[in-house]
């Protein structure tokens, strides 16, 4: 068996669209709406016990993976921020440690243009997430098209 040595990860990846915030965040913004915009993700659901709990979960599957349950960490819709991380399913067992956030930043005052942030920290032997979230940027390049700006005094 090869030994792999973890190591503390920080994910940043960003991506500049050509719609406003408020625009992009009612679809990035939902919290069990992933797969309406995330290509590699192809159920989220509410967990069974949610009522039961105070904590907000989503169950999310992947294509040939166990599901994997998210808890909801903090949520400002007013200014298209989230933070959730890694509750229970045997991908967070290998990538530890997973917490991660999206932000979504107006880039100029006529509101046609904004960036999406989606950073991360974990632990893990390789960088796990870039490719995921790059997948997801893409899908939403395709949908809201990428910002055309020009910067003028």
């Amino acid at each position: 068996m090869e030994n792999k040595t973890y190591q503390n990860w920080r994910v940043v990846s960003t991506v500049q669209l050509g719609a406003s915030a408020e625009e992009v965040w009612k679809l990035v913004g939902g919290f069990y709406i992933l797969p309406q915009w995330h290509p590699d993700i192809t159920l989220s659901e509410v967990p069974e016990k949610q009522p039961d709990e105070k904590e907000i979960r989503r169950v999310l599957t992947f294509p040939g993976q166990a599901p994997t349950v998210e808890q909801l960490v903090f949520m400002d819709n007013e200014n298209f921020h989230y933070r959730y991380k890694w509750h229970a399913g045997p991908w967070g067992e290998q990538v530890q440690q997973y917490k991660a956030e999206i932000k979504i930043l107006e880039l100029d005052a006529s509101g046609n243009s904004c960036v999406v942030q989606w950073s991360s920290t974990f632990w893990y032997f390789e960088d796990a997430l870039t490719q995921f979230y790059k997948n997801g940027f893409d899908n939403l390049l395709k949908i809201f098209g990428p910002a055309t700006h020009t910067n003028q005094p």
